[in-house]
């Protein structure tokens, strides 16, 4: 889909909603992406199913979806933070599509994802990446899923049957987002 459009809307909604600093903070995540607006309008969606993972969000409703999600903060620091966390996430985000990694692990994971274009495993990477970041889940639990969701993927792509299962179905999916308490210990 062409995203152009959409996410022209939310820098307007953005434009009219936030205050100069916050727009400052907005301009920065828009240069990450180098104005990209189809990679933007890609992020945003994988943002929002991260952040609404029970709903499934439509091309179509894309915009609505955002700014019913954004609107839910009301101050302007809540908007801060809000944007802040956007911030790190399209940072994960970027990182996975060009396959950028300190770790090799991870880096191998992207690339197992990126080729056998395993794009709605995006969101739970980043999850993934964003736990390992506050320290909810170590070193060992993070390699871990990291090889499963990989072993995942490869499964997948190499059994014609399992080409139309969505990521969510997957047991590696539900462990990311139901059972991150046991990963941490």
């Amino acid at each position: 889909m062409d995203y152009m459009v959409l996410i022209e809307k939310i820098l307007k909604y953005f434009d009219l909603s936030l205050e100069s600093e916050n727009k400052i903070l907005l301009f920065k995540i828009k240069q990450q992406f180098k104005n990209d607006l189809n990679l933007f309008g890609c992020f945003i969606k994988d943002f929002l199913i991260i952040k609404n993972p029970e709903k499934t969000i439509q091309d179509n409703y894309l915009y609505s979806d955002f700014v019913l999600y954004f609107e839910q903060f009301t101050t302007q620091n809540e908007k801060q933070q809000a944007l802040m966390e956007l911030s790190k996430y399209s940072e994960y985000y970027l990182d996975i599509v060009f396959e950028k990694a300190q770790n090799q692990t991870l880096e191998s994971t992207m690339c197992v994802i990126n080729s056998c274009f395993a794009l709605d495993c995006y969101p739970y990477l980043m999850m993934l990446m964003n736990d390992f970041d506050n320290e909810i889940i170590d070193s060992n639990s993070f390699i871990m899923m990291l090889k499963s969701i990989s072993d995942t993927i490869l499964n997948r792509f190499e059994n014609s049957e399992n080409l139309n299962l969505d990521f969510k179905e997957t047991k590696i999916a539900n462990k990311i987002l139901n059972n991150k308490e046991r990963l941490a210990s």
